[in-house]
């Protein structure tokens, strides 16, 4: 039995600027096999944020096959993308996007807002998700009450909350001190324990060696260092 949730075969993504081809992502394979923590480095263009959008199905590649739990990304439809980034994908970037006039557990329960979760289970899901990340007595706070590692916090619990299928995290630390970097890689950690699969991107080698696996990106070419 495959046990990948994402396996992609000749990847690649190309854009057009004038009469120039820019080839972003080039040939890339991977597998990121169910309870995985992944962290994909990279230099600022290396194309690692291009092959994110692809995985996380924001963006479309322009060459080869990629498979989400085993479903044939190329065959759906928007609607279809749309639903599956809604229902199985959880999102942390570097900015944490949280809502200012919005309670803590307000801001968590956005994450459901267009699913088919009833009120009253949003509201459950989202208690357990802050007590799971650790502010649970920050709940009826505002953001800005809180610091930069809360913040964050509060935007990783409300990615979890929707219970998805695979956590993909962009530059997650990049705004934050050592000391709150190294509680956020340590709650990753814990999730990873807990069976949640992790996608991380970053530019920092500190922050990926947290990780299972690391794969790195130049030039638009994916590449894995080989078995010691």
């Amino acid at each position: 039995m495959d046990d990948a949730l994402i396996r992609l075969e000749g990847v690649g993504r190309t854009f057009r600027s004038g009469e120039v081809e820019v080839h972003a992502v080039r040939d890339a394979d991977l597998r990121v096999r169910r309870g995985e923590y992944l962290s994909i480095v990279g230099p600022s263009g290396s194309g690692k944020s291009t092959l994110l959008n692809i995985i996380a199905l924001l963006d479309r590649h322009t060459a080869g096959r990629y498979w989400f739990g085993g479903t044939d990304v190329n065959s759906l439809g928007e609607g279809a993308r749309s639903g599956l980034r809604a229902h199985r994908i959880g999102f942390v970037f570097q900015s944490f996007h949280l809502l200012a006039h919005r309670t803590v557990t307000e801001n968590v329960m956005m994450s459901m807002l267009y699913s088919s979760v009833r009120p009253r289970e949003r509201r459950a899901r989202a208690d357990a998700a802050l007590e799971r990340v650790g502010l649970d007595h920050r709940a009826g706070f505002l953001p800005g009450r809180l610091s930069g590692g809360e913040r964050q916090r509060v935007a990783i619990a409300r990615a979890i909350a929707t219970e998805p299928a695979i956590l993909i995290c962009d530059e997650p630390t990049g705004n934050l001190d050592s000391a709150n970097t190294g509680s956020i890689l340590e709650l990753f950690s814990e999730l990873r324990h807990d069976g949640q699969t992790l996608l991380v991107v970053t530019h920092d080698a500190a922050v990926s060696s947290h990780g299972d696996r690391i794969v790195s990106m130049h030039d638009g070419w994916l590449t894995e260092p080989a078995p010691s």
